[in-house]
């Protein structure tokens, strides 16, 4: 990450604007009008090769004729122009470059190189920074300046807005202006050349006037750069993102049980969680957040007391409350005695407080006054809902006036209906409060802001702690993958995956591998029945699925038996795979035990990321899993452990006691060290981990293997 220069970007002096035109509807004319009717005062340069007067203001012929180096140049130009104008801006000293133009990956039949790569090269030799290219643009409403193409301006606000999408950004604005609700900086990404969300997130979040940072993201770049920028930035303002793609179709499951079980998506929630990014659903989600963290930074906690006109439109609100997750308020007895004293005799003598249908503004004002005096009372909703005897207006003027005088800096509006109640709302945004027409919105714009300080308490109490690891052996560990990747196999034999476990820690069945069933029957008559027989083949993923299992042998007898009907079997129905042998080994004995899964799969974007839940045959029908990314202390991992179903199991009902949770989140911490310390691995499954109130022991492994690639860091974490 880096600001360098990012000051010459948001912070200009001067732009000049490079293909500005006169053509009506033109990128270069519409951006041109954009600066001239944002109220920017610095200087703005039209940069044209005819040399014309553009907007009225007299153009420069090229880049070489200016007469100093502008802080900000705005590239409206074809792909082919941009390395060249790049370098000359560059050499006359500008440091920032929007680039707007489309199609910059496109080769250069001269050099063989794409346009965008000479372009970045040249910046990145000068220190300039790019947006782009294929963007928007940028709007910086505090000083004025739109160097973009939208449609619509941006009013002056607290939020700060990062979009790879610019048409999606041009919607945001065209609803901000219709609700009044202003940015402090909108971004538009693009292709992310070079400018992305890790240097943006570092500058914005040092700004003390930005209340929230939202982010719309369509994909990660750079996964240890996003993570590191992320986790600083979260600490100092809460941050939001949608997050496109949540049902790709493209991203085919792996082979395993843990590629199967975690999607992409999956894996984002992830990272967003362990970064303290909240996640929201949709573009309503969005504007609701962004709708209340416009005027307030944070609220008390997630009880909310509700005061309304209007039953009906109140328990909805209670409703919308509740499924997200929040509380309603208790109120006291005294409370509730106060309001007895000022409120008619037939209102709801509880949360939410309706106050009847007829409430004057008046009588809003005196209940508010009561609730801003109670100590139980955090965060209060002011509800009104249309009705042919009172009046929206006269109703906002009392509570805002009430709120003024008061400074609770703890109410938030919800004005039910549309045009009748629109005056209202109005008057609450000029006094720089939140207000919405429903109260659905208005619960889960507060639960949005709940959550996400809850999401941060929760990181700085969780990844504090330093993983508490027992020892491993690494260095034999690798010995046996590099092994394996030497005689050019990607599957570890699972007792070759067995051994890497009990190098790193994890308690395993031991395991025989017999070449003939004969062997089997010989290894078999050192062991306690009862015994397992599996296959042994790289061929075969899932034995138990291709009859490669067999349980409960009582002699030796029956071992060499069932290795020589496996082998029948596999023969028939899997006739190129190659058979190694079998493994023989002594069965676990737990009579009521929890079969867990704990596995490694690689995300594209996120790399290894660790997945825990419910195990067993049936581990893709009951789909009960949750996701981290490593590295895990013993808080993180419980703390993804308890989102699965399974958890609830674990901690024992009925006469089934409590498993040995501590087992499970110890295997979680070994297997996160064991992918963190060997690169090669990218797919490992423990299936299953039998866990009782006892112990956990790992019953069966697999683990896939492919030679380390160098080119960039791994880890999302680092």
């Amino acid at each position: 990450m880096s600001i360098e220069n990012l000051d010459k970007l948001f912070l200009p002096k001067s732009v000049a604007v490079v293909g500005a035109s006169n053509r009506p509807e033109s990128v270069g004319s519409v951006i041109m009008k954009n600066l001239l009717e944002g109220g920017y005062q610095g200087q703005i340069i039209p940069v044209n090769p005819k040399g014309e007067m553009i907007h009225n203001l007299q153009s420069i012929k090229d880049i070489p004729s200016l007469e100093s180096a502008p802080d900000l140049a705005v590239l409206a130009i074809p792909p082919a122009a941009v390395p060249l104008t790049i370098q000359q801006l560059c050499e006359k000293g500008t440091r920032a470059v929007i680039i707007i133009s489309a199609g910059l990956n496109t080769t250069d039949s001269q050099t063989g190189l794409n346009y965008q790569a000479q372009a970045l090269a040249t910046a990145r030799k000068y220190g300039m920074r790019i947006v782009g290219p294929n963007c928007l643009g940028l709007l910086v409403p505090r000083i004025g300046l739109n160097a973009s193409f939208s449609a619509c301006p941006a009013l002056e606000g607290k939020i700060a807005f990062i979009s790879q999408s610019g048409a999606l950004a041009v919607s945001v604005l065209d609803w901000a202006m219709t609700n009044s609700v202003g940015f402090s900086h909108l971004i538009s990404i693009g292709d992310a050349a070079d400018l992305s969300f890790p240097d943006i997130l570092e500058y914005l979040s040092n700004d003390p006037d930005i209340n929230a940072i939202f982010m719309y993201i369509e994909s990660v770049h750079n996964r240890s750069a996003f993570m590191r920028a992320t986790l600083l930035a979260s600490k100092k303002k809460p941050l939001f993102a949608i997050k496109s793609g949540r049902v790709a179709e493209g991203a085919a499951a792996a082979a395993s049980h843990t590629g199967a079980l975690a999607g992409g998506d999956d894996v984002y929630d992830a990272a967003f969680e362990r970064a303290g990014v909240m996640r929201l659903e949709d573009l309503e989600d969005m504007y609701a957040a962004v709708q209340f963290l416009a005027y307030t930074q944070k609220v008390k906690n997630e009880n909310l007391t509700i005061i309304t006109n209007g039953g009906g439109p109140g328990v909805l609100a209670v409703d919308g409350l509740i499924k997200a997750g929040g509380h309603l308020t208790k109120l006291s007895q005294a409370t509730i005695d106060k309001l007895n004293s000022i409120l008619p005799a037939t209102w709801s003598h509880a949360n939410p407080v309706d106050i009847i249908g007829d409430a004057p503004g008046e009588r809003y004002a005196q209940a508010l006054k009561i609730l801003y005096t109670a100590p139980e009372v955090g965060d209060i909703l002011v509800m009104y809902v249309p009705t042919g005897i009172t009046s929206g207006l006269e109703v906002a003027e009392k509570v805002l006036a009430t709120e003024v005088k008061e400074k609770s800096g703890r109410i938030f509006g919800c004005w039910v209906g549309g045009n009748i109640v629109w005056p209202g709302i109005k008057l609450w945004s000029k006094v720089g409060l939140p207000c919405f027409d429903s109260g659905e919105k208005g619960v889960k714009a507060f639960m949005s802001v709940v959550k996400s300080q809850d999401l941060l308490a929760a990181r700085n109490t969780l990844d504090v702690a330093q993983p508490e690891l027992k020892t491993v052996k690494k260095i034999e560990a690798q010995a046996i993958i590099d092994q394996v990747i030497t005689e050019g196999r990607s599957t570890l034999t699972e007792y070759e995956a067995k051994e890497v476990f009990a190098l790193y820690n994890i308690p395993v069945v031991q395991t025989k591998i017999a070449r003939t069933p004969v062997e089997a029957e010989s290894l078999a008559q050192g062991m306690r029945a009862p015994i397992v027989v599996k296959i042994l083949s790289n061929d075969i993923t899932h034995k138990s699925d291709a009859g490669g299992v067999v349980l409960n042998l009582k002699t030796p007898a029956e071992v060499k038996l069932a290795a020589e009907e496996m082998l029948d079997k596999i023969s028939k129905n899997f006739p190129h795979a190659k058979l190694d042998g079998w493994t023989v080994q002594e069965m676990v004995i737990k009579p009521n035990p929890h079969e867990i899964i704990i596995g490694i799969t690689t995300d594209p974007i996120f790399g290894p990321a660790l997945m825990i839940g419910q195990g067993g045959t049936a581990v893709e029908v009951i789909k009960d899993s949750a996701i981290a990314l490593p590295p895990l202390n013993l808080a993180q991992a419980l703390a993804v452990l308890s989102k699965t179903r399974v958890y609830s199991l674990l901690k024992g009902y009925r006469d089934r006691p409590a498993a040995k949770i501590d087992e499970i989140l110890q295997v979680m911490l070994q297997v996160a060290k064991m992918v963190i310390d060997l690169e090669e691995i990218v797919e490992l499954d423990v299936n299953p981990l039998l866990v009782d109130e006892l112990s956990a022991i790992a019953v069966d492994a697999r683990i896939i293997v492919k030679p380390r690639q160098i080119d960039k860091p791994r880890l999302a974490i680092v």
